[in-house]
Order: structure tokens, then C-alpha cells, then sequence
């Protein structure tokens, strides 16, 4: 069973974040850690994303937390999570659910109308 991430979750996951990160500030990532909870994300996920984002050295800020590429599995396939991204096809660009998007070899996100 996957536990949900809750307010709590968040405040003890941001001081083991901010451990790895320390210039990074409380407030932004318990945004980015709200934003995840808000989507539906497990415990599991959301700690496995973290993990993944302050293991990246291109990541330098919270905002990073919620980068596609630290909410896949280890086989590259996105994580089931509820939420919308913006398309990178669509112009003016559009929301889409997470669950219509297709993600390109370039790390980009597509609807499967712009993907087609």
C-alpha cells in the first residue's frame, strides 16, 4: 500500500533536502513538496524525486523538485501522477493532464496531438 504525502511528510522531507542543498530555501520547496502532494504523489514518489533531484547537479534551485525527469522510474517511464503540464508543441502553449503526455527523447513534453 502506498502511503499519501502529507503537510508532515513535507516539513521532514524538506529538512533532509535542505541537508544535501543547503542554500536552498524552506519556503521553495516546501511550495515544490505541496505542488507534488497536490498531484496525488505517494511518499515513495515524492521521496525518490527528491532524492533524484538534489543527486542532479543541474538542479539549483526547488523548482527542480518537480522536473519530469525526477518523477520517472528506472526504466524512463513517467510516473503515474494527477496534474497538467504545459505542452511544448501547442501554440499558444496549452495545459494538458499528465496522463495525455508523451515525453520526447529531448526531455520535452507533448500533448499526443503535438507528439503525432
Amino acid at each position: 500500500m502506498a502511503y499519501k504525502f502529507d503537510e508532515h511528510d513535507a516539513s521532514d522531507l524538506s529538512r533532509i533536502i535542505r541537508r544535501r542543498r543547503p542554500g536552498w530555501n524552506h519556503n521553495g520547496i516546501m511550495g515544490q513538496l505541496q505542488q507534488a502532494a497536490e498531484r496525488g504523489a505517494s511518499l515513495g514518489q515524492v521521496t525518490a524525486a527528491a532524492e533524484r533531484t538534489w543527486m542532479n547537479p543541474k538542479a539549483k534551485t526547488p523548482a527542480a523538485l518537480l522536473w519530469p525527469e525526477h518523477w520517472e522510474d528506472t526504466k524512463g517511464k513517467a510516473l503515474n501522477m494527477s496534474g497538467e503540464r504545459l505542452c511544448s508543441g501547442c501554440d499558444p502553449a496549452r495545459k494538458h493532464p499528465v496522463s495525455e503526455m508523451v515525453r520526447s527523447t529531448s526531455g520535452s513534453w507533448f500533448c499526443r496531438e503535438c507528439a503525432e
